[in-house]
């Protein structure tokens, strides 16, 4: 993994967009010694305007001021301990953010920025903070509920990187992460 990050550094990424009626979403890029890794940001937003922030990324001011201009980051969601990188960062960002953790990734977390709590209170029924059994506490998701339906907001559970081709691409898929359709990663 790579050394989580010290200041705000804004990587290759797209632009927020809307998947569903309070639900956004951006990809990115994170450059590895062998490939490039896609990386995604979910963003839920509270009936009160929070926003919940699951695997966060740090993006240029032009998406951070649409992001803010959707609500207040409020809980920023560190889904496992792979995936810390950027959660300094954030936290010094947005000092009253609530940084949460599945228990089983909490020790490995803290070693890059104090985690809030386990179990948080979104204080809105539509939102729930998921540790994902058969993981041994260190995967965490988002159950989100509109008028549409459900939107099931994984990480490393699911692998669906495609694509990738040459050394870091074949490297990828022995590793269990990328493959020709989705599927279970076993970690």
């Amino acid at each position: 993994m790579t050394r989580p990050f010290q200041q705000w550094i804004v990587l290759p990424h797209g632009k927020l967009t809307e998947v569903d009626e309070n639900v956004l979403t951006v990809t990115g890029e994170l450059h590895m010694p062998l490939t490039d890794l896609p990386r995604r940001m979910t963003v839920a937003r509270l009936h009160d305007s929070r926003l919940v922030i699951f695997s966060a990324i740090p993006l240029d001011e032009v998406e951070m001021l649409a992001l803010e201009e959707y609500g207040q980051p409020a809980f920023l969601v560190v889904p496992n301990d792979h995936h810390r990188l950027d959660a300094r960062v954030w936290k010094e960002r947005y000092p009253s953010i609530q940084v949460v953790a599945p228990e089983g990734s909490r020790a490995k977390v803290e070693e890059t920025v104090h985690v809030d709590t386990t179990d948080p209170g979104f204080g809105d029924p539509n939102v729930q903070f998921v540790t994902v059994p058969g993981k041994r506490g260190h995967e965490a998701a988002l159950i989100i509920r509109t008028p549409n339906g459900m939107t099931l907001v994984l990480n490393d559970l699911v692998g669906n990187i495609r694509d990738e081709s040459g050394f870091g691409g074949w490297l990828l898929r022995i590793m269990g992460f990328a493959g020709d359709e989705p599927h279970i990663y076993p970690r």
